[in-house]
């Protein structure tokens, strides 16, 4: 059994093991002998991407948290409404699942589960075979069962109460949380982190395996108000007593591990300092020209008058510009040659660090105001991790068919990330801890994800250990 706690860094949990913060995680370490395994999970670093290589081994092609498929002209997104199913027949063939025959719950992919119970990130896809349970047989036993509902009745009142204290204390300090995620964050703590809990233990007692659940509330915290706030504090602390619950539920019957996807990095709006969000800036510069953001407003020109369409996808601090009346995936030069004002735009903005594309084969970087390369590339690279893995793990996106003409990492500095989304805390791009999440184990499996470069690496490991331990 796996457990996925979304937007939790490797740091992140060290420092909580060493504080009160998780105590119920400490314990495994301390009485079962867990251990703290490290892996950088690629770019982008989104729940969808790293999701896809953990259960398939494979998440090429998925550029972003979201994204425009320019061939089906379908804007991608995942959630309680997800399109992904638009465009599921493009992906995984011929890959092996990590959850074949077991129980997937509130994850992005079924992942080759017999059952696949989802609330949230999930596409549903719920299986013919005996014993696949629907979604109500999953939802009526908790709701009919009184002493869930007194406990979610009495969770919901100090979630709402922690939530809109919070919210007002950020306020009053000067501080924006990030209302959408505001709200997702208390919904996510009230039901749908109740449920999938429930649905783990069910799955349990039903006898699935493997199991695999996502848990994101911590997420959603931290994107509300930042990862490093005291109610991102409380969600862990919520968090670590499910981890609990759920470790006491096992008996002998199930091997635990838990994972996370990403961290989460501080964040400083775009918008916020710029005055205008990136896609306003964009229209500006292309008189004309219709802007769209995939998750935000619409600039310029209706849609029968425009001269052309843009695009934009937004992931944290990573953003993908689409020339959206195309149906491949146009070179820098033929971007320039369109619109002549738009890379030397982006690439003079103080907010935007790198701006990326292809030349044919080559990978074309911006930084600075002028093209870069060699020594220059890694000295832009060098405030944000590694520049050698970085380079690696960027072009690797850059081969990307559904990756945006130009992809864009905003600026990051001691430890804060300007993000193109309306958020406190983030991740999707290259810096700080959101590249950094980890795998909590027994020692004596003897995982070794020190080379694991992108969550697709850490699929055989996992496929590995699932068929050692069933063995």
């Amino acid at each position: 059994m796996i457990l996925h706690v979304d937007g939790l860094s490797a740091d992140m949990l060290e420092r909580s093991l060493a504080s009160d913060r998780m105590p119920h995680t400490r314990r495994l370490v301390e009485s079962e002998g867990y251990v703290l395994h490290r892996y950088r999970c690629g770019v982008p670093s989104t729940t969808p991407f790293v999701q896809a290589g953990i259960l398939y081994g494979d998440n090429s092609e998925i550029p972003s948290f979201r994204w425009w498929d320019r061939q089906r002209h379908v804007a991608v997104h995942f959630g309680a409404r997800s399109t992904f199913k638009k465009v599921a027949d493009k992906y995984f063939a011929g890959c092996r699942p990590l959850i074949e025959g077991g129980a997937c719950i509130a994850a992005c992919y079924p992942a080759g589960a017999a059952d696949d119970f989802g609330i949230a990130y999930h596409e549903r896809s719920y299986s013919d075979e005996e014993g696949s349970r629907s979604a109500l047989r999953v939802v009526l036993p908790y709701v009919l069962n009184p002493l869930n509902l007194v406990d979610w009745a009495g969770n919901a009142v100090l979630t709402l109460g922690r939530t809109l204290g919070g919210y007002a204390s950020s306020r009053s300090s000067g501080r924006r949380p990030a209302a959408p995620y505001v709200i997702s964050e208390a919904l996510e703590e009230i039901f749908v982190h109740h449920l999938t809990r429930f649905a783990v233990k069910q799955a349990m007692r039903e006898g699935f395996a493997p199991i695999y659940a996502g848990f994101y509330a911590f997420d959603e915290t931290s994107h509300a108000f930042g990862p490093d706030d005291a109610s991102s504090s409380r969600m862990l602390n919520h968090v670590d007593r499910t981890i609990h619950d759920i470790a006491a539920a096992r008996g002998d019957r199930y091997e635990l591990a838990i994972l996370s996807d990403h961290g989460h990095v501080p964040s400083t709006q775009f918008d916020h300092l710029q005055r205008a969000s990136l896609g306003e800036l964009v229209s500006g510069w292309l008189p004309g020209i219709r802007v769209e953001e995939l998750k935000g407003k619409t600039f310029g020109p209706a849609a029968g008058s425009a001269e052309g369409l843009i695009k934009m996808s937004y992931s944290g601090g990573l953003a993908h510009v689409y020339i959206a009346d195309n149906d491949r995936r146009l070179t820098v030069d033929e971007v320039m040659a369109r619109h002549p004002a738009l890379v030397p735009n982006l690439v003079a903005s103080p907010w935007i660090s790198l701006v990326m594309g292809r030349r044919q084969a080559e990978d074309v970087f911006w930084s600075g105001g002028s093209e870069i390369r060699g020594a220059q590339l890694g000295e832009a690279l060098a405030p944000y991790d590694d520049p050698d893995v970085l380079l690696a793990q960027l072009a690797r996106l850059n081969t990307f068919d559904q990756a945006g003409d130009l992809v864009l990492v905003a600026g990051f500095e001691k430890g804060r990330q300007v993000n193109f989304e309306n958020q406190l805390g983030g991740h999707g791009s290259i810096g700080g801890e959101q590249l950094h999440p980890f795998v909590l184990a027994k020692g004596e499996w003897d995982l070794d994800t020190s080379r694991v470069r992108g969550a697709h690496e850490l699929h055989p490991i996992l496929s590995d250990l699932r068929d050692r331990l069933s063995a």
